[in-house]
């Protein structure tokens, strides 16, 4: 009886200890802060993840038309207190030699910047220019 109660005893601390890498991983808090809005044309989002060795932001943006094909070359920007982040390109799937991604989107990343200033951001900014139009909006929390 005192084996059984001795191997009962370690398989309980065995499974109690396996467990706690995974507890302390579920309640770890995210520090991704993400951003979304939109204008007559346009569906955009942006997120900081702000990560301890730097930054991490993202900008994707999705037309909102039937029209896909007949866009062409997209300029977008987005502005924060922080910093920004730009492309330019095709959207995806549009024709040959468009980015890869679902249609009618285009994606981008961007590296570093200032911990502290990122996690001040209230709104962005964007610009998006396509076919000789404009179109300005904000994002927001």
């Amino acid at each position: 009886m005192k084996k059984f109660n001795a191997t009962f005893f370690l398989l309980l601390c065995s499974i109690l200890i396996m467990g706690l890498p995974v507890s302390a991983q579920e309640l770890k808090p995210t520090n991704v802060v993400s951003f979304h809005g939109e204008s007559e044309n346009w569906v955009a989002s942006f997120s900081t993840d702000l990560l301890e060795g730097g930054i991490t932001t993202e900008g994707n943006l999705k037309y909102k038309g039937k029209d896909v094909d007949s866009v062409g070359q997209v300029s977008c920007t987005y502005e924060t207190s922080a910093g920004g982040l730009a492309m330019f390109s095709l959207l995806a799937g549009t024709s040959i030699g468009s980015p890869v991604g679902e249609k009618g989107t285009l994606s981008t990343k961007g590296l570093g910047g200032n911990v502290n200033l990122y996690s001040k951001i209230e709104v962005v900014k964007v610009t998006v220019k396509w076919d000789g139009k404009t179109e300005l909006f904000n994002l927001y929390k």
